[in-house]
């Protein structure tokens, strides 16, 4: 999986390898303070509950309405706060350092807690999951390898990742969709996808020019690195009208993506738009690129850090992120896909 500029590998951590099962339990029935603290879920009781959810490991069923969820994915916190419950726990990913970010802060309870942030550069820390004595835990959007899980659902019902897609690559829709049957708000959830559903297709029918025109989302790194169909930022793209299956570069290879080396990136010039994240940042992919039609064009998007919270909205594909996402992204290529360098797109300030 890999983030803007560079790469953030979540494989099974040598610590999370090592726990003995009796000390996660421990863990998570300790008189820890943090686990005495109160959560900021919707206690209660739902008629939608129970229900069972399969995913990558089986399947899990889900029976009570969740006062305390930790977050091991990447930004399924966003869904969750759109549902009205802020975790207790969140997995750093890159951002805000609360884990909140600003797309999210707006839909906060008022008064919420901000959650503890957890720190899985090595996998999953298990121990300290079960320190914040959850009743959810949820991973949809991560690498949770089968012995993680199986130590997670000893603490807590566990929702994982799907495993009809590769690792991190699972539809914003069905992440969101099996959250809300998760914590007894199916149908509140499947509003909240219908929303952003919604407002995606209105930005496809609002640019008409969009439809069938390829698009590439790629990034400098060691090399020239493609987004994959299966990536959710590149099905973004589709959702949008764009063509990401045709005319590309990588030959079919690598569902999330495929590196190629830096002299493909001239290989560009016969996408209609292509979108970089950080264009600069390797001088040498910048150089080939820089020669093509498709530059001098203009018929390129260019999301760098420089952009600050939407450079990070862009790879959050959920509810919450999509519409600040959408506000500035369909301008941009909207300008780009004209093919007319002199046009540029509106400035949106956070």
């Amino acid at each position: 999986m890999r983030t803007p500029r560079r790469s953030f590998a979540l494989g099974a951590s040598a610590l999370a390898l090592a726990l003995g099962l009796g000390s996660v339990l421990s863990a998570c029935g300790s008189d820890d303070a943090t686990a005495d603290e109160g959560g900021s879920g919707s206690s209660g009781t739902s008629t939608q509950l129970p229900v069972t959810i399969e995913h990558k490991y089986g399947e899990t069923t889900f029976t009570d309405v969740p006062e305390r969820v930790v977050v091991v994915g990447l930004q399924e916190q966003d869904t969750l706060i759109a549902l009205g419950i802020v975790p207790v726990g969140v997995t750093s990913w890159f951002g805000d350092e609360s884990g909140i970010n600003p797309w999210a802060e707006e839909a906060l309870p008022e008064g919420a807690e901000m959650p503890e942030v957890l720190d899985a550069t090595n996998g999953i820390p298990v121990e300290k999951v079960a320190a914040l004595a959850p009743d959810l835990i949820i991973g949809e959007y991560s690498s949770m390898s089968e012995q993680e899980y199986d130590l997670l659902s000893q603490i807590a019902p566990t929702l994982a990742q799907s495993g009809d897609y590769p690792d991190y690559s699972m539809p914003w829709d069905e992440m969101s969709l099996k959250i809300g049957q998760a914590v007894g708000q199916a149908e509140e959830a499947a509003t909240l996808v219908d929303d952003t559903t919604a407002a995606i297709a209105q930005a496809a029918a609002d640019h008409p020019e969009f439809a069938g025109r390829t698009a590439a989302l790629v990034t400098p790194y060691e090399g020239l690195f493609v987004y994959g169909p299966e990536d959710p930022r590149t099905r973004l793209l589709g959702d949008l009208g764009f063509d990401i299956t045709s005319k590309t570069i990588t030959d079919g290879e690598g569902e999330f993506g495929v590196s190629l080396s830096a002299e493909r990136a001239e290989e560009l010039a016969d996408i209609d738009v292509t979108v970089w994240y950080d264009i600069e940042a390797e001088q040498d992919v910048a150089a080939v690129y820089e020669g093509t039609d498709a530059y001098r064009e203009g018929r390129w998007v260019d999301v760098t850090d420089a952009d600050g919270a939407y450079y990070v909205a862009h790879s959050f594909v959920n509810p919450l992120a999509i519409p600040y996402v959408l506000e500035r992204y369909v301008p941009q290529l909207a300008a780009a896909v004209d093919g007319d360098p002199a046009t540029k797109p509106p400035v949106v300030t956070d």
